[in-house]
Parts: structure tokens; C-alpha cells; sequence
């Protein structure tokens, strides 16, 4: 196995992020101590809560339960935020660009070798992603950005507003999707035993990535609300662990994980109940409904770590997504506890099914005949699998459509690049593509669905849910869009090419203010989309409460649910 840490400090880089406070850090069997830069400014809030002044009006009328409370001694976390103000490339630091590793990306080099090198370059990149940011003595400490040694990383800004996902303060953790998995139970062999949880995750950007977060979220702590298709250099490295609620007694892939003790809310994933006669929670309401507690619901463990590099070389998409997953068990030994994980994929492309093909049946037989454009570990798969149910779709090792690349955490129905791809800036209204089409309300014909030999027009999605086309929009169809292999920084594709002329599935969005029409990308970010949607409901609650104090206050509005937006 190709294992390579890279050490070496790029001064360029901390350069580039201004005039930081630094101090002098020694890191074990690095050498000599250098100056580290601060890249934690406090200028953005750093959780939901956060008594920074400039937005302490967001809070206003809220009970707090997420601030750090007397005489706390944990971990409070703080917000990498100091962006580069001029373009950062690491290439020395990244072996994973090497010229070896071109062949990954060739439909003709053997699954053998493809397998051999999407392990090489798994792992390549996430030691890049820990250095400097693990192996203190204690779990809790890690993952401590702001003064990283090695090389700096920074967080993606306005995960706070949203009383429900909003970052939590001790890690920075955010929470994501309910997860109910099914897994094996003894005495009920024929069901199994499923069990309800909630992921919570935090993402780190390199100094490649956060040059275009700066060029977003200003150092004055204003937005340039993209106007054209965002892109992220080549080079640009994200790492995003992903922690689960379930306790390793529940869930025995957890055992021997790393495990925080997060200011979490209640983890059946906890949901608001509006007002009688109201059709949304007010930010007061949610915030009362759902607490946050670092002791009532016990701690975090990791599950999944995600990655995601901007790589030319990967025909179509230029992106490269990779996911891990907890691996507690085989790998007990470990004397690092965030390297017992083992990888479960790499992807670069999403199998797109030719047109009039369907995702769920394309291509023939993945496991034994592989794919051009995604490897999937199937050893991992096995030993996710071994714990769980008879329910396909919600045992650990479900993976995505047709087995193409998706965690634990993920919906059997899609893939890791289906869903990054649907990437925007909302529009006036908003809205964003729904990373699912299942996510859409019932507006446009789901994905990954498996046709009724009978009716064409009615079927059973990946998870086994019924399933209609809807406003005569094939399944294929929406595969061909859902599953296209969207060239990065260019918009998400929504229109299908009909007998009568062209048509918009998402009905009419997206609708800019300026009268554009086709979605400004945010290439395959959906961190930055849900930011920018969070911004923009802060910007509009904040323009009322300034209009009409009295009548408008902002604890008293009400935040649309966007529908899986992260």
C-alpha cells in the first residue's frame, strides 16, 4: 500500500492567508519548531450561537443551549476562516498528481491496477487531510485547524443560522441526514433490527479549495453572491468526517472509533411542529423544540470520511470522490484511532447510462465486470454488510444505484458525484436542484427506479418505494440527467430534449433576479449552495427586522425547510 504523509510546511501557502498571528510549534519527530499562522479570525460565527457581536441578533429570542456553559473544559471549536487572498497550488505535497496515477483514469487499464491505484491514491490523500491535524493523545483535541503545522486549513462559513443544523460548538459539527439501518438481529432473522440514528459532519478546504471560499466569503464578513459557475482549482482537497449517533452496543461497526462528546440535539433526529395555522417553525421554536446537550445523548463516532479532490485528469466531471468507513473491528490493532477506517470507493464519474437506459440496470453486473470510471472496494462492502439485515437498501454496505459509489450515510438511490453535482447558487426563490430527485416533493419522476414489466410508467426505486412518472418524464430520463457526468464549474442540466421541444423538468428554476435561467454551479459544493442559502435567509429576515423592529424581529421568522440542502 502507497503510504505518504508530506511534512513539509508550504510558507507560500500560510503567506497567502494575510497577516495571522502565529506562534512556534514543535511537532513530534517533525524537527525544528515553525511559525504557525493563526487562520481563525472570528470574523464569521464559528457555531449557531456564537455570541460574535456582528450577528448576535441571529440568536436573539432563542433559548441558548448552544453556547459553552460554565466552567466547560472541553473543546470549543473555532472557524478556519483567514481565505487566501491569492491562488494556492500544492502540487509537491500531493504524490497522488504523480504521472503514475494517470492510468486510474483510463477505461482500458485492468480493474486489477485500476483497484491497485484507487487505493494509492485513497490514502494519499487522506494522509495529506490528517497531517498536522491528528495524533494528539486524546480524539477530542484533533482536528484542531487553526494552527495546523503542516499546511492550513479552513471551514466552510454560514453553517449557523439553521437552529436544526446548525454547527454545534465543540467540533464544529453539523447535522446531516437520519440514517436507519438494518442489522442483524438473532432473534428476529426474518426482519432484523432497525435501528434510527442521525449523521453529524464538519468539512476541511486546503488553501487550493479556500482560495475560491475567499472569493465568496469576504474578510469583512460580506458575501459576493456568485453572479457565474464558481471553480475550484485543480489541486483543491475537501475531507469531511462523518459521525453517527448509534452507540457501538447498537452498531458494531463503531467499535474502537474515534468517539466525540458533541453538543448535539436529540439523535431520533429531532424535528419542529409549527404553530397552529402556520405552515414552517419560527427560529424561536426550533431552537426550544430542539435543544442541544454535550451529555444527554451521549457521543459521536465516526462512520464515514469523505473525499473529494479537483482533478483534470478525470474525464467529464474533473472531480474525484472517495469515501471511507469505519473499520473498528478488523483493524483494533491500530494504534491511530482515525486509521481504522479502510476505503470503500473512489469515483470520477457517475456510469452514466446510455440514453434510454436505465441507472439501476447499467452497467451489467458491477461486482464481477467493475466500472470504467469507479472502483468500489467489495472486501469493505463484505465486512459493512456482515452486520446487517435482510433489508438491502439500509444495511451498512448499501452503496448507491446499481452499487456505484455511496457511504452508510448516503441514499441507496443515488451516488456520491449524482448528488455533488446538482451543486447551485439558489435563485431568487431559493430553490436549488434537489440533490434526489426522490428529495423534490413528488415534483419530478425519481431516480434508480427499476420499471414494472407491465406498466413502464410505475416501478420500485432502490429502497423498494413506489414509484410514478411524473409529468410523462421517463425514468430514464431523469437518469440520463441525475447520472450525468456534469463537467465541473458548469451548470446542473435540468432540461430534457422532448419530441415538442425542450423541457424543464424542475418546472421553470431556476429564476435569478437578474433573469438568468440556467443554475450558476458551485462546482460539486454542496456546502457552499446551502451556505449561500443560509445567507440569503439571514439577509432577508435581517432586511425586515431593519424595515419594521418591532413587528419583524428576527427570532420570530420563519426558516423554509430546502430539503437536504448541505
Amino acid at each position: 500500500m502507497y503510504r505518504f504523509v508530506g511534512m513539509a510546511l508550504c510558507l507560500g501557502m500560510i503567506a497567502a492567508c494575510g497577516e495571522q498571528a502565529t506562534e512556534s510549534t514543535e511537532m513530534a519527530g517533525a524537527g525544528p519548531s515553525v511559525e504557525v499562522a493563526n487562520t481563525c479570525t472570528g470574523t464569521w460565527p464559528s457555531y449557531w450561537q456564537d455570541p460574535n457581536p456582528k450577528f448576535a441578533q441571529q440568536w436573539a429570542g432563542q433559548p441558548i443551549t448552544n453556547q459553552p456553559p460554565t466552567g466547560w473544559a472541553g473543546p470549543v471549536f473555532q472557524l478556519s476562516d483567514a481565505y487566501p487572498q491569492q491562488a494556492v497550488d500544492d502540487k509537491a505535497a500531493q504524490p497522488w498528481r504523480a504521472a503514475e496515477f494517470d492510468a486510474l483514469f483510463s477505461p482500458d487499464t485492468p480493474q486489477a491496477t485500476k483497484t491497485a491505484l484507487a487505493e494509492e491514491y485513497a490514502w494519499a490523500v487522506m494522509e495529506y487531510i490528517q497531517a498536522g491535524n491528528i495524533g494528539n493523545q486524546n480524539v477530542e483535541d484533533d482536528w484542531n485547524v487553526c494552527e495546523n503545522p503542516v499546511r492550513p486549513w479552513f471551514h466552510m462559513p454560514f453553517q449557523t443560522y439553521d437552529a436544526l443544523t446548525g454547527r454545534e460548538f465543540t467540533h464544529g459539527l453539523t447535522r446531516e441526514a437520519p440514517v436507519t439501518f438494518n442489522l442483524a438481529d438473532p432473534e428476529h432473522p426474518e426482519a432484523g433490527l432497525n435501528v434510527n440514528s442521525t449523521m453529524w459532519a464538519v468539512g476541511f478546504y486546503n488553501a487550493t479549495a479556500a482560495y475560491t471560499l475567499g472569493q465568496v466569503w469576504k474578510s469583512d464578513g460580506t458575501v459576493a453572491m456568485p453572479t457565474s459557475d464558481l471553480s475550484f482549482d485543480e489541486g483543491s482537497v475537501v475531507g469531511k468526517p462523518l459521525f453517527n449517533t448509534d452507540s457501538p452496543e447498537q452498531f458494531t461497526i463503531l467499535a474502537n472509533m474515534p468517539a466525540l462528546q458533541a453538543n448535539i440535539s436529540d439523535p431520533s433526529y429531532c424535528t419542529c411542529t409549527p404553530s397552529p395555522g402556520e405552515s414552517s417553525c419560527t427560529l424561536a421554536e426550533e431552537a426550544e423544540q430542539c435543544g442541544r446537550s454535550t451529555s444527554a445523548f451521549g457521543p459521536v463516532s465516526l462512520l464515514q470520511f469523505d473525499i473529494a479532490v479537483k482533478d483534470s485528469r478525470a474525464p467529464g466531471t474533473e472531480w474525484v470522490f472517495g469515501t471511507f468507513v469505519a473499520d473498528g473491528v478488523r483493524k483494533a490493532s491500530e494504534p491511530e484511532p482515525w486509521n481504522r477506517i479502510s476505503p470503500l470507493g473512489l469515483m470520477w464519474g457517475n456510469a452514466t447510462p446510455p440514453a434510454g437506459q436505465l441507472a439501476a440496470d447499467y452497467p451489467a453486473d458491477p461486482r464481477q465486470n467493475g466500472f470504467d470510471d469507479i472502483v468500489i472496494f467489495w472486501d469493505t462492502v463484505d465486512m459493512l454488510n456482515a452486520a446487517g439485515g435482510p433489508v438491502p437498501s439500509k444495511a451498512p454496505g448499501h452503496l448507491g444505484c446499481n452499487s456505484r459509489l455511496n457511504g452508510p450515510a448516503d441514499n441507496a438511490n443515488s451516488s456520491c458525484m449524482s448528488c455533488h453535482g446538482t451543486g447551485s447558487v439558489p435563485d431568487s426563490n431559493m430553490h436549488t436542484p434537489p440533490i434526489i430527485t426522490q428529495f423534490s416533493g413528488g415534483a419530478v419522476t425519481s431516480e434508480c427506479v427499476t420499471p414494472d414489466s407491465t406498466d413502464p410508467s410505475k416501478g420500485y426505486d432502490a429502497t423498494l418505494s413506489a414509484a410514478t412518472v411524473i409529468n410523462d418524464v421517463t425514468f430514464a430520463e431523469v437518469d440520463g440527467l441525475w447520472f450525468a457526468d456534469t463537467p465541473g464549474a458548469s451548470p446542473f442540466n435540468a432540461t430534457i430534449q422532448t419530441a415538442s421541444g425542450p423541457k424543464n423538468v424542475l418546472d421553470g428554476q431556476p429564476d435569478y433576479a437578474d433573469g438568468t435561467k440556467t443554475w450558476i454551479a458551485t462546482d460539486y459544493s454542496l456546502q457552499m449552495s446551502g451556505a449561500l442559502g443560509s445567507w440569503m435567509q439571514w439577509q432577508q429576515h435581517a432586511a425586515a427586522m431593519q424595515a419594521d423592529a418591532e413587528s419583524e424581529r428576527v427570532w420570530s421568522a420563519r426558516v423554509p425547510r430546502r430539503g437536504m440542502l448541505r
